[in-house]
């Protein structure tokens, strides 16, 4: 993509999130700390070479470990940005303060393990759903099907009988501490209803590689075809015009 295409009115937004994450990748890559471009930043690397045109977030993914590691050493590290775990169930990392009237964020999810059989798989990731349901807040229901959507108000209702930090500990606590598995297979719990259930083999988070990015270098799984295969399926088709919108809106108000 290139900033004079403003065809989606994200040039400026998604400006101040590139500025985001080079000052996050100088970071990492001075303390040694891997991660990977995730969902729809690593599609638009690959098919758009940046953002996708209508993307208006970034999203990566690091191992529990490396989250832990770059939490502790990143007030240290910037005075411009913090990392916050209270926003959401996704770590997040948001201006100190808001920048023209906006706050743009980074998403970091992270991997955790998941078992190899396929009814604790189900069963982890019905839970974890159960929760986001809990957690969610003007959710925008047309985007799920039926289904989901009966399970969501359902869950949303169930929800306000908790406090926000209640349900962030149990997320928090599922995603870490149930099924698993033996470390040879990994989920990003964190990530949005649908694509909990989305299971990799343990190398995706191992092996990686720089990928262009708006002229820069950034981080990716060297599986990330695979990876966006699984997600996507054919994913070098962009989709139809009526679903090019930007999803955080209200998010993003400061």
């Amino acid at each position: 993509m290139s900033y004079l295409d403003n065809t989606y009115g994200m040039r400026d937004l998604q400006q101040m999130l590139l500025d985001m994450m080079l000052e996050l990748d100088a970071i990492c890559r001075k303390h040694d700390i891997p991660y990977t471009l995730l969902g729809g930043t690593m599609l638009g690397a690959v098919r758009d070479g940046g953002f996708i045109p209508w993307d208006d977030d970034l999203d990566l993914a690091f191992t529990a470990a490396d989250l832990k590691k770059l939490a502790d050493i990143l007030p240290a590290e910037t005075d411009r940005y913090v990392l916050t775990f209270e926003d959401t169930w996704v770590a997040r990392i948001v201006p100190r303060e808001p920048i023209n009237g906006q706050r743009p964020f980074l998403d970091l999810f992270h991997f955790e393990g998941i078992s190899n059989e396929p009814w604790k798989q189900k069963a982890k990731v019905f839970i974890l759903q159960l929760l986001q349901g809990m957690l969610k807040e003007d959710a925008d229901y047309s985007r799920f099907s039926l289904k989901n959507r009966i399970l969501l108000k359902t869950t949303h209702a169930l929800g306000c009988l908790f406090t926000k930090k209640a349900k962030l500990a149990m997320y928090r606590w599922v995603g870490a501490h149930v099924f698993t598995g033996d470390g040879t297979l990994l989920h990003v719990p964190d990530e949005q209803f649908a694509c909990i259930k989305l299971v990799y083999p343990a190398k995706y988070a191992q092996e990686y590689q720089d990928i262009p990015f708006e002229g820069y270098p950034l981080r990716v799984s060297s599986h990330y075809h695979d990876m966006l295969v699984l997600h996507y399926g054919d994913y070098m088709t962009p989709p139809p015009e009526k679903e090019r919108v930007s999803k955080h809106d209200k998010q993003r108000e400061a």
